[in-house]
């Protein structure tokens, strides 16, 4: 397969709310799209949002990585798809996000190419139905109440609570929202790397009692805290997911070898495309550890390609793919179906959507 032309752009829209965490305040979608052509005219498309706090890739970083990897592909024929970042130029270091567009940009190309949706293209016999949790930033404790009711008045029957901010306050924040909503509804609590292991040791079963039902915690202390995690996973009532601290195939393992968590959270730019994405998913269902399948507030190519590898694989117990409730409009024509909690894949080849390319 040979690569002829590639472009970028930049889509951008308002959010309708802000989506809050412990890490980072987003009030607008800034995602870099990306544009391959074969030399027989078919394209493919990945996408891209910069999370500098999460993952340490700045914009600019991608950006420079993106005119290296295009050029590079521009010049050579990809007839591995699933390896081919292997054949780049050794000592060269890019970033797992620039590998992440590209990567997605081919598989969709290759699906394209073979007239398949991507779910189909990658082994899928049947293309299930998802159903995501609504995310519910962390704010005031009144604030997250008001929110998760229009969440489930919505059809959301679990939602994704972000805390992690201050840990008394946490508790006034949970407390407000199960008050609200009744119990029902279904929790996942969210920390991301906000508490220390004492506070996390003291809230975790505190959770667990007083606002149950609770499908999951996740990544309740630093990333680089395993050890941390390890001794919560023996004392927690509910699931402990690692997210920060499983970026990539290596953590992932890591983080399975030490029991340093009961679940794990996978997000196709964290762990540099969907071929890496769905090694952590098969490794993950060797060792029967269900997975999370998230995303980086995305809803571009990166997003819709980790919907069509969450509804074939079955490592996936949950979905965490809401981004597109935050938006005050929708940027892009085609890709996944999405009908309140419910997202379903469409039967288009590839992923089935075309990103704009203006503004880069």
């Amino acid at each position: 397969m040979k690569i002829q032309n590639t472009a970028l752009g930049l889509m951008r829209t308002p959010l309708r709310i802000p989506f809050k965490t412990a890490l980072r305040t987003v009030t607008e979608l800034e995602e870099i799209t990306l544009q391959i052509v074969d030399s027989e005219g078919m394209v493919g498309w990945g996408s891209v949002v910069p999370t500098p706090a999460i993952t340490g890739d700045t914009e600019e970083t991608i950006r420079s990585d993106l005119a290296f990897l295009l050029g590079h592909l521009r010049r050579q024929s990809v007839d591995d798809v699933w390896n081919w970042s292997n054949n780049l130029p050794a000592g060269k270091n890019v970033s797992r996000s620039a590998l992440c567009a590209v990567d997605v940009a081919l598989h969709d190309l290759c699906a394209r190419r073979a007239g398949q949706p991507l779910w189909k293209w990658l082994g899928g016999e049947t293309n299930r139905p998802l159903s995501t949790n609504m995310t519910i930033s962390v704010d005031a404790p009144e604030v997250m109440a008001k929110r998760a009711l229009e969440a489930v008045q919505a059809g959301f029957s679990a939602l994704k609570i972000k805390v992690g901010l201050d840990a008394e306050l946490d508790r006034q924040r949970v407390v407000a929202v199960r008050k609200t909503v009744g119990e029902k509804v279904t929790f996942r609590l969210d920390a991301n790397q906000g508490w220390s292991e004492d506070e996390a040791r003291a809230l975790i079963p505190w959770f667990a009692e007083k606002c149950g039902p609770i499908d999951f915690i996740e990544q309740p202390v630093k990333a680089d805290q395993i050890e941390s995690l390890a001794r919560l996973v023996q004392i927690s009532p509910v699931p402990l997911v690692a997210d920060e601290s499983a970026m990539s195939f290596e953590q992932a393992a890591l983080v399975i070898e030490k029991k340093a968590a009961h679940a794990l959270s996978v997000k196709l730019i964290k762990a540099g495309g969907l071929g890496r994405a769905r090694a952590i998913l098969d490794l993950a269902a060797q060792h029967n550890v269900p997975c999370l399948m998230s995303c980086m507030f995305e809803v571009g190519a990166g997003f819709q390609a980790a919907a069509h590898l969450a509804a074939i694989h079955p490592a996936v117990r949950w979905v965490d793919l809401d981004s597109m409730e935050f938006l005050s409009r929708v940027p892009y024509s085609g890709g996944v179906v999405f009908n309140g909690s419910e997202l379903r894949c469409g039967q288009e080849p590839g992923l089935g959507l075309a990103l704009p390319l203006n503004g880069f």
